[in-house]
């Protein structure tokens, strides 16, 4: 998936391993997480395989810092996949809902402290979103539309209702094992 994040970013304009992870950790990473390591080895695989091409900076003042460009056929790669329709529901990982499944034998104390902390982290993550701006990633990119505003409006509407959600249930959880207590 990162391969098809990174292409999608620079099929906006040039960026460099440093903004791409910046725009990530602002965007993206709110349903798909990378580490800068996995960043960088996967801009140089894409660059290998023809679906970018990068250019060093080595201006006096500057870092040596490499700009990567989308190709032609990274494009097509990534309209490509776009064009594929997704045939599955993706599955979930969710450690806490594993840790709930086998809790049977934890004390309802432990239970209770471990849910109502994940409640305080699930509302941190809600406010969040709601503090978002819709359209703060549109003023990064000249070529960004208000079709493309409004896919980012859709998917921060996805985070909050999914945060909503997950608060619902944390607190349907609670409140029956507290009236077991």
């Amino acid at each position: 998936m990162l391969k098809y994040i990174l292409l999608g970013f620079l099929n906006y304009q040039p960026m460099t391993g440093y903004e791409l992870k910046s725009i990530i950790d602002n965007s993206t990473m709110h349903f798909w997480h990378a580490y800068h390591s996995q960043i960088y080895t996967m801009l140089r695989k894409l660059e290998d395989d023809g679906l970018l091409v990068s250019e060093v900076d080595d201006e006096a003042d500057k870092l040596n810092r490499r700009t990567y460009t989308i190709t032609a056929a990274g494009q097509h790669e990534l309209q490509a996949w776009l064009a594929t329709s997704m045939a599955n529901v993706a599955p979930v990982k969710e450690e806490l809902l594993v840790r709930v499944f086998f809790s049977a034998q934890r004390a309802n104390a432990d239970i209770l402290d471990e849910l109502r902390h994940q409640r305080r982290l699930h509302q941190n993550q809600l406010n969040e979103y709601r503090a978002l701006a819709p359209d703060h990633l549109q003023d990064r990119y000249d070529s960004a539309t208000q079709r493309d505003a409004l896919f980012w409006s859709s998917t921060l509407k996805f985070g909050i209702a999914y945060e909503e959600m997950y608060l619902a249930w944390l607190d349907q959880l609670i409140t029956t094992l507290e009236s077991q207590a």
